[in-house]
């Protein structure tokens, strides 16, 4: 029904590309003759499966997908909460003054909030979600990144680091580049739940006191980690080269042309746009400038959010999300769904963004509302040009952008917050114990400043 509209489609997701393959490779030629198939093999093998049992059995697919998706993202918020508990009364503290300051009392309002952002919500939003609903109607296969993005978050939050990787690969196979955001803060997760010990408190004070300024351990888990998303992806690739019987034109339709933006098709992103009017000569040097600049996020973000345990490796993650569907070649409308509901997961973030948050989503879908009115203007109409489709993309990227910035920064806001809440709450306890042994060691002490929460890396 919605197989035609480019704001729930894209060249490497759309259900008509598919059936062109498909028709191909039932024909015995190569699906990637015609240079419009950008589907990986085993996605096509496994589709022109299922659409040999029934004309309906791929959109049961899609359909089994999406509550997987659902039920995946639930059990994220699961973990989340666990960790929230295992984080104490200092991030609890410092994730709650915007409740106190309601007319209510802050014990209901904090249980009447709760209960709106459980979750069973959180995977409910993404399952109803319209934007969701869309991409499953137009046969997309969109959603199936979706339910590898997740699943990667979730192993490694069940300690399964192998499994984690193993979602990465296939995340990279059918989404070429840009879940790598994904290797770092999953990685990082994977460890603390598989190694972390729940007694040890992991604040940048502690790993001060403790000299721990670099974790070495976890430096050679993340290179195994790396290590392993590599080889299951060239598991990947090779039984791909076995099942196209040694042709490598698929490298090229599925990846290279992808990396490269070859396909200038109109779509929720910017890039289509950018790369018809950037000159010739300077094509490649954008192309490497626009996936190489993705690679400079992963660090800085732990450094200063990932690396503070419990909670931080979780926002780590949701941040992730949300800047692969902002700097994907080759977004769709249901992206915005799925960043969305990786942000419902910390609902404390919103609560401390929320002057802001709504706000600035509400542009998101605005420019995601006005999409179809600007393509029937411009491509059905034809009574405009591309900067009709173009402006509405720019907001919809832009308010993406300032939504994901936002929540981000009240996650650095409420770190902070708790690493002065943990700091001196352990100056009190100290100045309690040494008022009864030398009350003036205890005078000294107390006049020495509190340390900046940004001076030590975990």
């Amino acid at each position: 029904m919605l197989e035609e509209h480019l704001e729930v489609n894209s060249p490497i997701t759309s259900h008509i590309r598919l059936k062109e393959g498909l028709f191909f490779l039932n024909n015995g030629i190569s699906p990637y003759a015609g240079d419009t198939c950008h589907h990986p093999p085993l996605l096509l093998f496994l589709l022109q499966q299922l659409e040999q049992i029934s004309p309906w059995a791929h959109f049961g697919f899609l359909v089994s997908i999406d509550v997987v998706t659902a039920l995946l993202l639930r059990q994220l918020a699961v973990c989340y909460h666990l960790a929230r508990r295992q984080a104490g009364s200092p991030w609890a503290d410092a994730s709650s003054p915007l409740v106190a300051s309601t007319k209510l009392p802050a014990i209901q309002v904090a249980e009447g909030i709760e209960d709106v952002m459980s979750p069973a919500f959180v995977g409910l939003f993404y399952l109803l979600n319209p934007l969701t609903v869309a991409s499953c109607v137009a046969l997309s296969v969109q959603n199936l990144q979706h339910l590898f993005f997740v699943f990667s978050i979730v192993a490694a939050a069940a300690g399964r680091g192998g499994l984690s990787a193993a979602g990465i690969a296939v995340s990279l196979y059918v989404c070429p580049l840009t879940p790598a955001l994904l290797v770092l803060p999953c990685a990082c997760l994977a460890y603390q739940q598989r190694f972390a010990r729940a007694k040890e408190e992991c604040t940048k004070y502690d790993a001060l006191v403790k000299g721990q300024i670099v974790n070495i351990g976890f430096v050679i888990y993340s290179v195994c980690f790396s290590l392993v998303v590599l080889g299951a992806f060239g598991c990947l690739l090779g039984a791909s080269l076995a099942a196209m019987a040694g042709e490598l034109q698929f490298l090229e339709a599925a990846f290279l042309s992808v990396l490269s933006i070859r396909d200038l098709t109109p779509n929720t992103g910017f890039f289509w746009y950018f790369f018809i009017e950037v000159f010739q000569r300077y094509y490649f040097l954008f192309v490497f400038a626009f996936h190489a600049h993705i690679l400079f996020y992963p660090v800085p973000l732990h450094l200063r959010l990932g690396g503070y345990a419990p909670t931080g490796p979780f926002i780590h993650c949701s941040a992730a999300v949300g800047m692969i569907a902002l700097f994907k070649p080759y977004p769709t409308a249901s992206d915005y769904a799925l960043m969305v509901s990786a942000m419902l997961v910390q609902a404390e973030l919103i609560r401390e963004s929320q002057r802001y948050f709504a706000f600035l989503l509400s542009g998101v879908m605005f420019g995601l509302s006005m999409v179809p009115t600007m393509v029937a203007v411009w491509l059905g109409r034809n009574a405009g040009n591309a900067n009709y489709l173009y402006n509405m993309t720019l907001v919809v990227n832009v308010f993406g952008s300032l939504t994901l910035s936002e929540w981000v920064k009240a996650g650095m806001r409420l770190r902070k917050r708790q690493f002065r809440l943990a700091y001196f709450r352990k100056m009190v306890l100290s100045l309690a114990n040494e008022v009864a042994a030398d009350p003036a060691a205890a005078k000294v002490k107390a006049s020495l400043p509190a340390p900046d929460a940004d001076t030590a890396v975990t």
